[in-house]
């Protein structure tokens, strides 16, 4: 009497080997031809996901070094979201956790997150909001918080202007604040803040008004002319209502 394969390890063997095809041979009791099916659909619709996540990355690196980085997180990572919209969050997640796959090039983990974050804001699931300011209305004034559609991250490396002549030798003495946000266009855009601009959104997102965190601000930079950074907190909160960075 024949024995039935056990269809659990027959399932672990089939999946193993289409991460490791090199190393894990092919479950005995399915065809090769099929099997080379199966590798070339995971492989491409995985791939195809990255490349179009991280094309700055994937022009950086070349084809040979780009398609073997996707086949070792194909091999090694595993996913704790089983959706495609997240395969290019999770393969952030590997470059971080394998910094020794591009010592060379130490910045290529923020690049990829950079990548991912336009593709993930541009596909967000909520619309874009804007809050209508009277003419008599004081900005300053209002309580604002930042949109859903605003995000805000701190980079060691200019990702912004990462290109393949363009490749950074070293990490920055202070960080790059990049706010990016998606406009009425459904279009994805970015501010490049300074230390100063990026507190003041931070703040206003913690519930102060306007005024309140200009004044926080003037007395920890210990500024001469508190006024200045008033004024400048009011032209940054127009400018960012008008872009609905904050609502």
């Amino acid at each position: 009497m024949s024995q039935v394969p056990d269809f659990k390890q027959t399932q672990q063997q089939f999946t193993a080997h289409l991460r490791d095809p090199n190393s894990v041979p092919e479950p005995a009791d399915i065809e090769s031809r099929r099997m080379a099916i199966y590798r070339r659909l995971v492989y491409n619709n995985i791939e195809s996901f990255l490349s179009n996540a991280c094309p700055v990355l994937k022009q950086i690196l070349g084809e040979t070094t780009w398609h073997n980085l996707a086949a070792d997180f194909i091999r090694q990572h595993r996913c704790s979201s089983p959706l495609f919209n997240d395969i290019a969050r999770e393969f952030v997640s590997y470059l971080e956790d394998h910094p020794q796959h591009y010592s060379s090039m130490p910045f290529i983990a923020e690049l990829a997150h950079y990548e991912w974050v336009e593709l993930a804001l541009g596909i967000a699931t909520p619309d874009f909001e804007k809050r209508e300011v009277d003419a008599h209305e004081d900005v300053l004034q209002l309580t604002l918080q930042r949109s859903a559609l605003s995000w805000s991250f701190a980079y060691h490396y200019p990702v912004h202007q990462i290109a393949p002549d363009n490749l950074p030798e070293k990490p920055a003495e202070t960080p790059f604040f990049l706010l990016l946000y998606r406009n009425a266009n459904d279009q994805v855009k970015f501010i490049e803040l300074n230390p100063v601009s990026a507190r003041l959104l931070d703040l206003l997102d913690s519930g102060q008004t306007g005024q309140q965190a200009a004044e926080a601000i003037a007395e920890a930079l210990q500024h001469t002319n508190p006024e200045i950074v008033t004024q400048g907190a009011r032209q940054l909160i127009a400018d960012w209502l008008e872009r609905g960075i904050v609502i």
